[in-house]
């Protein structure tokens, strides 16, 4: 991801309709073994972590760094938005030249079909425009991941390229905050 500047980490926590996106506490540790370790979730991610194996490599406060929020619905962790830079996740065959940063995210199969996506990744999205204004932001998903596809135009995401990786075709598209002309 570019440089934050001076742009502080974490920022305020940011407040939607229904969410709260923040940093990663330690109460959050038992939904993050939940995430890394379950099948549903990682359907079109290669497959999960064993679970006994993030028990044990997952850290007391889970991942606290720049560009990660754990999305809260009433009090309780139910997944997670990261900004981090593009590439970094091995996909070697994606383009470098549509944007340096990468939206992901993980959501708890029981936050399922409910809007919280789209509702928390547009808020992230909102903040990063604010923190980096113009600079675009990559989202890469498999193409036979239909939730994620529909969220991708949901947020305004347009198609730059399909590739294939992992056995499967992938498709990468690309947001650009909206600047005001004047």
């Amino acid at each position: 991801m570019p440089e934050l500047g001076s742009v502080a980490w974490p920022p305020a926590p940011i407040s939607t309709e229904r969410l709260v996106l923040r940093e990663p506490e330690a109460r959050d540790r038992a939904a993050f073994v939940e995430l890394l370790s379950s099948p549903e979730v990682h359907t079109y991610l290669g497959g999960p972590r064993p679970r006994d194996e993030c028990e044990r490599a997952l850290p007391e406060t889970p991942y606290r760094r720049p560009g990660l929020f754990v999305i809260e619905l009433s009090g309780t962790m139910i997944g997670m938005i990261e900004l981090k830079p593009h590439g970094t996740s091995g996909s070697g065959h994606a383009r470098r030249d549509v944007g340096e940063t990468e939206i992901g995210y993980l959501f708890l199969p029981r936050a399922w079909g409910r809007g919280y996506a789209a509702e928390a990744c547009a808020a992230a999205l909102g903040w990063f425009a604010g923190a980096l204004p113009g600079e675009p932001v990559v989202l890469c998903t498999q193409t036979a991941n239909d939730r994620s596809m529909r969220l991708a135009a949901k947020l305004g995401f347009t198609e730059v390229q399909r590739f294939e990786a992992w056995d499967a075709e992938q498709w990468m598209g690309v947001w650009s905050p909206v600047t005001p002309s004047g």
